[in-house]
């Protein structure tokens, strides 16, 4: 059983909070406010609160992130961080389930990666709502439902035992709007462009597409579906696609916005370069074979 802490007070705004960010003694909650703000637009069952001095971001009453502001840095954490993929290495801390990102005014910073964390996070207590609710629901369970525990509606798309395939149809089917038929759309086109192409689930909530590596991922936020290609910054692309993460020195990211016209050609090209590139970088990993001498007669 999940055993997840709950903030019953969570609510959609806060003005608690909206009055911490506005501290101008302070610029490091300045920096903190971008990052506030991505939690707030994961979704619309997002809710707050202000919770030990620092703004908190949860699912429902379920806590799953949160920002603060020390004297020399700001910190962007996670309630789960310990169970969150970071291939990024950015987190930081010891404890059982906590981890944070640390901010340093003029430290580089991996955007997309902090990106990727913040919608794993969010997803990950999705599933652990989703999860705990289906526990409830078992026959003989003593437990009572109470009106904090989750929504009925809660999505069940992260239930483990489905298939990668299976959950992203279900990530689609819960979105039920114009970020599911987007997101169903790219898929489509990714498919095409490489019919050997595997689907994977990562990060605990984010649909992957890999051929001899991640081509790129498929996130959905509030008021976008963000495609990140896993090596971009080294793919010649239309000017036209490319229009995110374009700071970093690995990764690149399509934005789509709701009434965007996808260039699909375009789109795909860009699938199979990926895939080219992946393929390229594994060949020349691989240790050239010795050839073996033919044994005298």
């Amino acid at each position: 059983m999940n055993d997840l802490l709950r903030f019953p007070n969570a609510v959609l705004r806060d003005p608690r909070i909206e009055a911490w960010f506005s501290d101008f003694t302070d610029p490091l909650r300045w920096m903190a406010q971008t990052w506030f703000e991505r939690m707030r637009g994961c979704g619309a069952d997002v809710r707050e609160l202000l919770h030990d001095g620092c703004p908190v971001a949860c699912v429902e009453d379920a806590p799953f992130g949160y920002v603060n502001a020390f004297k020399a840095h700001a910190n962007v954490g996670f309630y789960y961080g310990a169970m969150l993929g970071d291939p990024a290495g950015l987190l930081e801390g010891a404890g059982k389930r906590m981890r944070h990102v640390k901010l340093r005014p003029g430290k580089e910073l991996d955007v997309a990666a902090l990106n990727d964390l913040i919608a794993a996070a969010y997803h990950d207590i999705r599933r652990r709502l989703s999860t705990e609710l289906g526990e409830l629901s078992q026959p003989g369970s003593t437990m009572k439902k109470t009106a904090t525990t989750v929504k009925k509606s809660a999505p069940q798309e992260l239930d483990g035992r489905d298939s990668p395939s299976q959950l992203i149809d279900a990530r689609i089917a819960a979105l039920g709007d114009w970020r599911g038929e987007t997101l169903a759309r790219v898929r489509a086109l990714i498919h095409q462009a490489d019919p050997e192409v595997v689907e994977t689930w990562k990060w605990r909530g984010v649909p992957v597409w890999e051929h001899d590596g991640i081509i790129c991922t498929g996130e959905t936020y509030k008021a976008v579906v963000k495609l990140t290609f896993a090596k971009g910054a080294a793919l010649e692309a239309p000017s036209s696609l490319f229009n995110s993460s374009l700071e970093g020195t690995t990764r690149r990211a399509i934005d789509i916005h709701e009434g965007d016209r996808i260039d699909e050609e375009a789109l795909k090209a860009l699938i199979r370069a990926a895939v080219a590139l992946n393929i390229s970088a594994r060949s020349a990993a691989r240790p050239a074979r010795s050839q073996k001498k033919p044994k005298s007669a």
